[in-house]
């Protein structure tokens, strides 16, 4: 039986399709993003860390406080490490406790995602994480971007209960992988939610619902102001110059009610 998210959407979908509110995703590394993000409007947020590396599994302590807040819907990320999607069996063992946890501390979902060295979905593993989230909100990750088989991935998703794809549509940005996602949400939108994400920002988020997406995904970014170093510190230390930026109230309350104004 397919998840209660497909058929009230669905049921939506053949009601009036213009009456459905476009879902905002905001990317939070941070408890005050979270809280930025709530007071925007945003829907809900995909909490993680480490957003330069394109994001990691949060720490316990901060899911827990911005679950705690209880201001929106937390999903976490669950990505123990960065770089390729390909993880060994000590690193599942991780990503099933990291998932464990989630749901423990009261996580509204789960975002998640793994591959062969094929790239094509490890779906033994998805299967059992998917067991393993319970009644979470499943979302796959952006691992889907680099699947060699799209169209058969979607098709497996949906096949194992998912219930959103976040995706670029194979491109760095979201904007230049346009075609492709209007394409698989036209083939399988109402079977399975796509969320495009991926440098969706003010400019371009009407573009997106005007095209029929029902979820948009972002980071509402803007950079924190440097620190001022005093006399005696050394400034040239790198991890005094990383970047540190937080999701923007202004900019994602913009671009929550560019896409719900009706």
């Amino acid at each position: 039986m397919k998840n209660n998210h497909s058929n009230v959407f669905l049921f939506l979908v053949l009601f009036n399709c213009n009456q459905i509110e476009v879902i905002v995703e905001v990317c939070c590394a941070s408890l005050k993003s979270v809280e930025n993000a709530a007071l925007a409007g945003a829907h809900r947020v995909e909490l993680c860390s480490g957003l330069e590396l394109g994001g990691i599994t949060p720490s316990k302590g901060l899911l827990e406080e911005a679950v705690g807040l209880n201001l929106i819907d937390v999903h976490c990320l669950i990505r123990p490490r960065a770089g390729h999607f390909f993880y060994s069996a000590e690193e599942k063992k991780i990503i099933e406790k990291d998932i464990q946890t989630a749901l423990e501390i009261g996580c509204k979902g789960v975002v998640i995602g793994g591959l062969t060295e094929d790239f094509q979905l490890d779906l033994s593993a998805l299967k059992h994480w998917k067991q393993l989230a319970g009644d979470m909100y499943l979302t796959f990750h952006r691992a889907f971007d680099v699947v060699v088989k799209p169209v058969e991935a979607l098709q497996q998703l949906i096949a194992l209960g998912f219930d959103c794809v976040l995706s670029s549509g194979q491109h760095e940005k979201a904007m230049e992988g346009f075609e492709k996602l209007e394409l698989w949400n036209s083939q399988f939108g109402r079977e399975i939610l796509i969320m495009p994400g991926s440098g969706i920002n003010e400019s371009n988020c009407e573009q997106f619902g005007s095209a029929g997406f029902n979820a948009i995904h972002l980071s509402g970014a803007a950079s924190k102001p440097k620190l001022e170093v005093p006399a005696g510190v050394n400034s040239k230390i790198s991890f005094l110059n990383q970047e540190i930026s937080e999701s923007d109230v202004e900019k994602i309350r913009a671009v929550v009610q560019r896409l719900n104004a009706n």
